[in-house]
């Protein structure tokens, strides 16, 4: 748990929150939530916010005060919805446009902070009930253009990984970004693929000759 919860809060730094693959739910057994939102607040509160000039930065701005406001509109809405943060959950008033690293606890998935896109260092840790409910929870989405799946058990995390409709995935740390692997998304994630064999046949044109039987 450790890992898994540390490892997708630091993923949910990366660019300050603001790509399009980043881990912004982290779906957990519920017995073991509260471990899991402990471990997620403790790894964002030493990455923290920092100058990309820093060496040591992983956390950085976000990109204008439009975005940081939006991001902060969020945290108003975790409130309204009876979320709490276990750590962040407000904007850094200094120079430049600077969001705390913020962990939400005590929302389910049709939260709207489970469901939207904030583009903004914010993880939501929801509770599961199974292997049913974790894939239900993951596929209840609008979008679907990665993920992670993450067990003791490879072969069940296979099991969960073909459950789940997102364009990538990774199973227990498994790099998919590659130049020849596919990569694009379900759903409202878009269509089509770049990169690899599918990334090609988009600038080919396929011709279809029939002939009588």
């Amino acid at each position: 748990m450790a890992a898994v919860a540390g490892g997708t809060a630091f993923a949910a730094c990366i660019h300050a929150g603001q790509g399009c693959a980043i881990t912004t739910r982290l779906v957990v057994p519920r017995e073991r939530y509260d471990e899991a939102v402990s471990v997620a607040a403790a790894t964002m509160e030493s990455i923290g916010a920092k100058d990309p000039a820093d060496p040591g930065a992983i956390c950085g701005p976000v990109i204008s005060s439009v975005q940081r406001d939006r991001v902060a509109s969020y945290f108003e809405v975790a409130r309204e919805e009876g979320g709490t943060f276990a750590t962040g959950g407000a904007i850094i008033e200094q120079d430049g446009f600077w969001v705390q690293p913020t962990v939400v606890a005590g929302l389910d998935n049709s939260s709207r902070l489970a469901q939207e896109e904030i583009f903004g260092p914010v993880l939501v840790v929801i509770p599961h009930d199974g292997d049913d409910d974790a894939v239900r929870i993951a596929n209840d989405s609008a979008y679907g253009l990665s993920g992670s799946v993450d067990s003791g058990d490879l072969e069940r995390a296979r099991a969960v990984a073909a459950r789940i409709r997102t364009g990538t995935l990774a199973v227990n740390g498994g790099v998919w970004f590659s130049p020849d692997a596919p990569f694009g998304g379900y759903k409202q994630s878009g269509i089509g693929r770049e990169m690899g064999v599918a990334g090609f046949e988009e600038y080919l044109e396929t011709k279809t000759i029939a002939e009588p039987a």
